[in-house]
């Protein structure tokens, strides 16, 4: 039996006093002004201009990535850019809102407008895959129509539990396909006593991981912010979102399109009950052509299970990418051939 440690617990308190809230206008796509309609959560260590972005999962947004950053090297050596979507976290959570894969990479798009991003290399965990691939695709549509691309140079895409291939999808029926037919008052009532939420939460770790009330306790605290426990519903329905835009965002073509100009890692847990077939279908599919598959024990929450064998992969694959390709921050910005 695989022997699992513990890391320690990290507070939801200390991790949004790290970062900032700073104002987002979602209609025009802008961060910064001080009268916009929302605040969204960021965290920056070091300077932006070449940071590595960090894209969150479903559902414990920016705070996911808590027990890894520690592992993670120094603001000097890894510049990070850390994103809370709408709806998560520290984020402000509107009802009004259409919260979908869009408006996720409308986002972080005007983020790297904010902060001079010039050069990033893009680490998404579980349903941030599909903000990856969606600007991916934002790219190859903006060169077609002559236009800017909307985006820094892209050193490398690292994906982790992520979702990828439509037919690839496996979520348990008791999951988000049940959670996106619920009314939001029917969510916030499943969900808000502690007890019924460490009931919902227990399929998201592996079976040999002991979880402590503690650690789901600082989830709770982190999912629960500005009365924020309606988006486990509001945001659930993320594959049906990808399989209605289906090849615009087929991973397999998207990597075929992209994999010349840099390089792409898809991971998994070997316990993952949610996306167990993308890392199988990754490598079936993809795996000759130069894809890079990585593994890890443990369920779902890899960033709360195996944190430091997470971040030594992300590690490793950064320095990697500096130290083969010497003009890393001149690489295209979009592909000049499929």
């Amino acid at each position: 039996m695989r022997t699992v440690n513990h890391p320690a617990i990290v507070s939801a308190q200390t991790w949004f006093e790290s970062g900032e809230r700073i104002g987002y206008d979602p209609h025009a796509s802008t961060v910064g002004a001080a009268d916009a309609p929302l605040k969204v959560f960021v965290r920056r260590e070091g300077n932006s201009t070449n940071a590595v972005t960090f894209v969150p999962g479903y559902p414990d947004g920016s705070f996911g990535w808590a027990k890894v950053l520690p592992y993670l090297p120094d603001a000097a050596a890894m510049p990070k850019l850390f994103v809370e979507y709408v709806g998560m976290g520290d984020s402000d959570k509107p009802r009004d809102y259409p919260y979908s894969t869009a408006e996720r990479t409308d986002l972080v798009e005007a983020l790297w407008r904010k902060f001079a991003v010039q050069s990033t290399t893009l680490v998404a965990f579980d349903f941030s895959s599909l903000v990856v691939l969606e600007h991916l695709q934002r790219r190859l549509e903006r060169a077609k129509r002559g236009e800017p691309v909307g985006g820094p140079d892209i050193r490398g895409v690292f994906i982790f539990n992520g979702g990828l291939f439509t037919d690839g999808h496996s979520h348990l029926w008791y999951t988000t396909p049940l959670l996106r037919r619920l009314p939001d008052w029917a969510t916030e009532l499943m969900a808000r006593p502690f007890v019924s939420f460490k009931l919902m939460a227990s399929s998201m770790w592996s079976r040999n991981y002991q979880v402590s009330s503690a650690e789901i306790r600082e989830l709770y605290q982190a999912m629960s912010r500005h009365q924020g426990l309606f988006y486990l519903s509001r945001a659930a329905g993320f594959v049906v979102d990808h399989k209605a835009q289906g090849s615009r965002l087929d991973f397999g073509r998207l990597f075929e399109t992209y994999h010349r100009h840099f390089p792409f890692v898809v991971g998994g847990s070997e316990e993952d009950p949610f996306e167990p077939r993308q890392v199988n279908l990754s490598q079936s599919r993809l795996g000759k052509a130069g894809l890079q598959i990585k593994r890890l024990p443990g369920g779902h929450l890899t960033t709360n299970e195996e944190p430091e064998a997470l971040a030594r992969l992300i590690a490793e694959f950064e320095q990697g990418l500096r130290q083969n390709n010497p003009a890393v921050d001149v690489l295209p910005a979009y592909p000049m051939h499929s």
